[in-house]
């Protein structure tokens, strides 16, 4: 099957030319991607795209099926995911193909046939990448990035690879194997070491390298964040993170941070980490490592923030789960030098049961005493026996210090597989020692834990109702006094009574056996925690670095999202730091991402994400959840179930909280991974964190400097520039109630510094993932793996991280970087960004590679690791040019002394050898033609008798063959007729099928459009007002054309007028020609008149087309004209004096041929002016339009203003004129001769109501209208007066001119009466158009009445019909509309 599906890939890739560092289509919607560096590619010159396959995906089909969705045509034979119960995907075959949707699937499973209905594109199953891209180390190098590729990719590269580690973009995912792996070697280190990211397999030792190198590089602080569930090996990740910084940053310092560093792993996991039933080795608090880095990036010290001790587990584990490991740890090393006298040995097993009730408290002391072994067994302190499991058999007891306990062989508890509690007990001493904690440092705090151990089985018996008492001959209790060095009456007092200042008065209380028992170990989970809190004090002083350190890589180990049957304040406490982390994630990786390349105007897609803020609020913000808790514990009487009453009353309305169905004491909360749901029974106590007092006071008065040291302590106050160690519960004498703060707001304030803290620095990601839940060695479970993936945001990853730019420089820092990658020349100081254009455009081609923002480059991944390559070489390529030439120098200086050495040498060396040599070859020379001569002879006697043998043996063998041939060759080509034959029939019975459907289709497509269209037409064919608006549209032209006619009459008599006083004027200027030397002075001042006058019509040019107003341009070009025209008349009669004298002396002087040339030349010159006078006016008529459209829109709005009263009437006409007194409208314009009749002359014209009175009698007819009539112009040029406002100086001359000469003939009565003509053939026109839309509409009707079912009536003709009858209505409406 590979073979085939190679073949078929690089057939089809020879065929479209494409080679395999083009680029390949992701999922069936043909997104193009660039190809991934980083994607190993086969042997093969051709890259097997996903979406190319022949046997897969055809071309693109395009099917006009009605509404049919188009989708691309997958066909029988592709893998498809499709979800599954028990694997959450499983992969099928496609048994049918899926061309448009909706459709029906049929998939082909292992074991069954599974049927999908699609219904819309996105209900496509997802396909299955290519079998090269399965098992990539880059999850966003895969073709397809959905769930079922990113699961699979990870389960095979685990359980069939044994990997790992996997990358998603900037994330690495760590999944936990369950063994040992032989990856974490020093030659390992040594391997990713100046690696970048991606060039080698996924490590965390690449994700440390990373942090290291960006710290060098950038100079910026770095956090790596490991979060995870419970077990998924956060810890281990962690603490190996930790192992490559002390590695690869180590100095040769005596100090050996690195060494204190590595050994401060095996202390906290001892005090801090504990078994539970998801993990064997979880971590029961978080913890904040930073990693102080020198200038030369050298470890110079290192400082540790805890959070959160779980101090409950000290005095309760649940079943299957084990207390701390120091606890084991001291009790199978109970025999070890440094324990002596703590008695871990001699303890009775009978202590902690309440064996007493039969009078005899205590009987069987002794005899269990002595039936104690030499070994210590945890099993006889009760707060290490509360993790078995019951019911199960005791294993046979071993010679091993460990396996002599009963309770360590009991459910799979006390003992963890593959660990040594003695052999870890000593390691953590080793540690202790190395970090400068010696033995006699160490005794008081293991006496210390050792006094938890025996406080836990002190008895409290209950002598009455609210009082109870600890056994007189009870061992424990003794032996606590004896290594705290505290008072046993006092102690045995206090822990059965209880003190109450009341007004002055000091009262003591007896309390009840649960009491007794509450505060008793409330005193071992403080003592504890005061243990725990001076180890990490004193590692801390171990790590302090002499001076101050100049940067810090920060290691955070903090534990994951848990849910557990009973979900307590602990895991509430848990919850919410891993809601705080996945903001965090989210905010880095997505929002920051998004607000980062708004801010630099890089062109960015939006991605919608989840965000847990509205859960955050639920729980942080006022009246949340912990202000709710802090509220109750302030309450006198306050307690759990009045706490879950406020919080189902105060948080309902958030839809992240949730009353449960059955429970009054519990709820639930919708956190980013899952709902859990919280009892609350222990809220209140646990965040009060009450000790008594009194057992303070008492464990102050001891008399190891050690104890009193621990109860003396102040509990240090968050700042926000401190760092915080968090142990909560920690009290003094000096600290009151009322002001102590409560361990959910001391956990609060420490999550907010961390956040703080996390912000401040560059993140690296490392996502654990825990495969099962059965701890088994390299198994998969997808159903806890997809949910780990889901929460984390890993599928939000590969999104963003293949389309983002994770690297960005600033233009200077960049500029400072790679400056050696260009030339001197390139570099502008004053423009950085030009200079890193410059640069950049020498070494990336792809323009999709880097975006330049406002202050910052953005760079695709791993281009800025091919910049250092590139800044690597040319720097070594500067180096290798001075070696070179230093080195040369001296190696030519020796070269040639030893060459004119060896010269001598050879020449006399070289004379004798040819000397030999020539006399050797004479000889040979001699012996080879004797043999050539022999050899000659024999091989041609050979050659002729093979010769002879060879050609008959071909002659027979040819034969054969040549038969054989020529009977092959007839019977393939008889073969190849029929072939032919039979394959033409089957394609023209195919093609003549597909013909017909697409035909019969297209004839019911047409047929819906046509008569849907037919009814839209029907419906405006019988509307009146349709046909009003044809007729208004008619009008309209013939009244503009009545309009146009009446002002070419006007302007038909300006030109005769014109050209009369054009002769009159030649006339006149003959007699200039006589005296020009007298007239150069009054031509000088023409030409200055004609250059202004061309100065003012440019000014007004410039003015109309700034768009000012109209009606000022023209009062302001009248008065200027006015001006002008007053000044040229009085020029003119001077000049007319003057030619009235020139006249009568130079008269005699002009021949009659110049005076007829003259006036030929001034007529000219008059036409001329007047048709440039005639633009300027058609120019002055659309502006004039315009600012009738303003001045009606201005008017509308004034009338809006004013209201009803103020509003005139108007038609739907876009013409309006002015008028300064009400106007009305003429409503109808259908016909010619109601026009005629109405009270205005033309469609939408305006007239004044009051000279209403001032008319007389009907208007005439349009036919009767005296087109020539003077009387009429004047009316006309009177409408335009009063519509533009004004006129221009020619136009009101012209118009006082035919005003005086009205008794001059109309000469132009021809065209005014073909211009009629031409209105009365439009309203001839308009009758046949409507005529003829009269007889499409009657046969419409007929068409529709005709029944399309009929069996008498052909569809297909019908349908052709509509089609044409519609076709011939759209023509008609056209060119009635043109």
């Amino acid at each position: 099957m590979g073979q085939q599906f190679h073949r078929d890939v690089e057939a089809l890739l020879e065929e479209s030319s494409l080679t395999c560092a083009s680029l390949f289509l992701s999922a069936t919607r043909c997104t193009f991607l660039p190809l991934p560096s980083s994607l190993s590619l086969p042997p093969s010159p051709f890259l097997p795209l996903p979406l190319v396959f022949p046997v897969l995906v055809k071309k693109w089909q395009l099917i006009s099926a009605g509404d049919a969705l188009i989708v691309p045509a997958i066909v029988q034979g592709a893998l498809v995911w499709v979800p599954d119960e028990n694997t959450v995907w499983v992969c099928g075959v496609l048994d049918s193909d899926c061309s448009v949707l909706p459709t029906t699937l049929s998939i082909k499973l292992d074991t069954q046939t599974l049927i999908v209905k699609v219904e819309k594109e996105k209900d496509l199953p997802p396909l299955r990448n290519p079998d090269i891209l399965i098992g990539e180390n880059d999850l966003t190098s895969m073709s397809y990035l959905h769930e079922p590729a990113v699961l699979y990719n990870l389960q095979v590269r685990f359980s069939n690879r044994s990997t790992i580690y996997t990358y998603c973009g900037i994330v690495l995912v760590a999944i936990n194997p369950y063994q040992e792996c032989p990856i974490y070697g020093p030659d390992f280190i040594h391997a990713y070491r100046g690696q970048n990211m991606g060039d080698l397999d996924p490590h965390i030792f690449a994700v440390a390298e990373e942090a290291y190198t960006k710290m060098e590089r950038e100079n910026r602080d770095q956090s790596i964040i490991v979060s995870g569930e419970s077990g998924a090996g956060k810890t281990v990740s962690a603490k190996y993170a930790m192992r490559y910084f002390a590695s690869v940053g180590g100095s040769s310092d005596e100090t050996q941070v690195e060494k204190k560093i590595l050994a401060s792993n095996p202390i906290m996991e001892a005090i801090g980490n504990a078994k539970t039933t998801r993990n064997d080795n979880s971590s029961r608090f978080g913890k904040y490592i930073e990693l102080d880095f020198n200038s030369s990036y050298s470890i110079v010290g290192a400082s540790m923030r805890t959070y959160l001790l779980e101090k409950s587990r000290v005095v309760f584990q649940a079943p299957g789960e084990r207390n701390y490991h120091i606890f084991y740890q001291m009790c199978s090393s109970a025999d070890d030098p440094r324990l002596a006298g703590l008695r871990l040995v001699t303890t009775s097993l009978d202590f902690g049961f309440p064996s007493h009730a039969s009078g005899a408290p205590g009987c069987h002391c002794l005899d269990r005493v002595a039936a104690c072994r030499s070994k210590g067994d945890p099993a006889v302190f009760q707060y290490l026996r509360q993790g078995v499991i019951s019911g199960q058999r005791e294993p046979p007891r071993r010679l091993a210090a460990q396996d002599s306990f009963s309770y360590l062989n009991q459910g799979d508890s006390a003992y963890i597989t593959g660990v040594d509690d003695a052999a870890d007990f000593q390691e953590t001493c080793k540690a202790f020692v190395l970090l400068g904690l010696q033995d006699a440092h160490l005794q008081p705090v293991f006496t210390v834990l050792a006094a938890i151990l025996h406080l836990g089985n002190v008895q409290l018996i209950e002598t009455s109702t609210d009082s109870c008492a600890v056994p007189v001959d009870d061992p424990a209790l003794p032996v606590v006094c004896s290594l705290l060095k505290v008072s046993e009456e006092e102690l045995r007092q206090w822990l059965c009574h209880r003190k109450i200042v009341s007004g002055g008065e000091v009262f003591i209380k007896p309390i009840s056996a649960e009491q007794a028992t509450f505060y008793r170990d409330a005193l071992a989970k403080h003592t504890y925690a005061q243990v725990f809190a001076w180890i990490v004090k004193q590692v801390n002083k171990c790590f302090t670095a002499a001076f101050k350190p100049c940067r810090f890589i920060g290691v955070l180990d903090i534990y994951g999202f848990e849910t557990f049957e009973i979900n307590s304040f602990e895991q509430f406490c848990i919850n919410y730091a891993n809601e705080k982390l996945q903001q965090q994630f989210n905010q880095h990786v997505f929002k920051l991402e998004q607000e980062e390349y708004v801010k630099e105007q890089i062109e960015w897609e939006f991605i919608n994400f989840y965000d847990n803020q509205p859960c955050i609020n639920l729980i942080e913000s006022k009246l949340g959840i912990l202000d709710l808790l802090d509220e109750e514990c302030r309450m006198p009487r306050g307690s759990d179930q009045s706490w879950v009453e406020k919080l189902y009353d105060k948080c309902k309305a958030s839809e992240h909280f949730s009353k449960p169905r059955f429970s009054r004491s519990s709820f639930i909360i919708s956190h980013f991974a899952d709902q859990v749901t919280y009892e609350s029974y222990g809220f209140l106590e646990k965040n009060r964190d009450h000790v008594s007092e009194d057992h303070i006071h008492t464990l102050k008065s001891s008399r190891i400097p050690f104890v009193s040291e621990l109860f003396n302590d102040a509990p240090p106050k968050p700042t926000g520039s401190a760092r915080v160690k968090i142990v909560p519960g920690k009290s003094s004498a000096s600290t009151s109630k009322s002001a102590k703060q409560s361990v959910g707001s001391q956990f609060r304030n420490s999550l907010a510094l961390l956040m703080e803290t996390l912000n401040s620095t560059t993140p690296h990601y490392v996502r654990c993932i825990k495969p099962n839940d059965d701890k088994e060695a390299f198994t998969f479970d997808p159903k806890r793996a997809i949910q780990q993936l889901r929460a984390c945001g890993v599928l939000e990853t590969v999104r963003i991280s293949a389309a983002g730019y994770p690297s960005r420089w600033t233009y200077q820092e960049f500029f400072m970087r790679y400056r050696v990658l260009c030339h001197s020349r390139d570099i502008q100081r004053a423009d950085m960004r030009t200079t890193c254009q410059k640069i950049i455009a020498n070494i990336i081609n792809d323009e999709d590679k880097f975006k330049f923002g406002r202050s910052k480059i953005f760079f695709r991944a791993g281009q800025v690791a091919y910049m250092e390559k590139l800044r690597a070489d040319r720097l070594r390529a500067c180096y290798v040019m001075i070696q070179k030439h230093v080195k040369g120098f001296l190696r030519r200086n020796k070269y040639l002394t030893l060459r004119r050495a060896t010269l001598t040498l050879q020449r006399y060396t070289r004379g004798v050898l040819a000397r030999r040599r020539v006399r050797e070859l004479r000889r040979v020379a001699a012996a080879v033609v004797l043999q050539a001569r022999v050899r000659g002879w024999l091989q041609h006697t050979r050659y002729e008798r093979l010769r002879w043998v060879v050609t008959r043996i071909q002659a027979r063998a040819r034969g054969v063959w040549a038969r054989q041939r020529c009977h092959e060759a007839r019977r393939q080509r008889a073969a190849v007729v029929l072939q032919k034959h039979v394959r033409r029939y089957l394609q023209e019975q195919q093609y003549q099928r597909v013909r017909r459907g697409l035909i019969t289709i297209q004839g019911l497509v047409k047929c819906f459009l046509a008569r849907r269209y037919l009814k839209s037409l029907k419906i405006q064919a019988k509307s009146v007002e349709h046909q009003k608006q044809l007729n208004k549209g008619l009008e309209n032209k013939i009244i503009s054309l009545q309009q146009k006619l009446s002002e070419m009459k006007v302007e038909n008599q300006n030109v005769r007028k014109a050209s009369e006083n054009a002769a009159n004027l030649k006339i006149q200027l003959l007699a200039l020609k006589g005296v020009e030397n007298e007239l150069k002075g009054s031509k000088t001042t023409i030409a200055t008149l004609e250059e202004r006058i061309k100065k003012l019509e440019e000014q007004l040019e410039v003015e109309r087309g700034e768009k000012m107003d109209v009606l000022t341009e023209k009062e302001r070009a009248d008065k200027a004209n006015k001006e002008l025209v007053e000044e040229l008349n009085a020029k003119n009669a001077l000049l007319c004096e003057e030619l009235a004298k020139a006249q009568a002396s130079k008269r005699d002087d002009e021949t009659e041929d110049q005076i007829k040339a003259k006036l030929e030349a001034e007529k000219e010159q008059m036409l001329m002016e007047h048709n440039e006078e005639k633009g300027a006016y058609q120019k002055l008529l659309a502006e004039k339009h315009a600012f009738e459209a303003k001045s009606e829109a201005l008017e509308a709005e004034l009338a809006r203003i004013k209201g009803p009263a103020a509003m005139h009437k108007r038609t739907a006409s876009s013409l309006s004129n002015v008028s300064d007194a009400t106007t009305d409208i003429v409503l109808d314009a259908s016909d010619v001769h109601s026009v005629a009749t109405e009270d205005d002359v033309g469609y939408g014209s305006v007239r004044s109501r009051s000279s209403d009175h001032s008319e007389s009698g009907l208007r005439q007819p349009l036919d009767a209208i005296e087109w020539g009539n003077p009387a009429l112009q004047s009316t006309v040029v009177g409408r335009d007066t009063l519509i533009n406002g004004s006129l221009t100086p020619n136009r009101a001359e012209r118009i006082q001119q035919s005003r005086s000469n009205q008794t001059l003939r109309s000469e132009d009565s021809k065209l005014s009466a073909q211009e009629v003509s031409l209105v009365l053939a439009l309203q001839t026109k308009l009758r046949e158009v409507n005529k003829l839309n009269e007889s499409l509409s009657s046969r419409l009707h007929s068409l529709e009445a005709a029944p399309v079912d009929s069996p008498l009536v052909d569809s297909r003709q019908h349908a052709e019909n509509m089609i044409r009858v519609a076709a011939h209505v759209l023509l008609q409406h056209h060119r009635l509309q043109i």
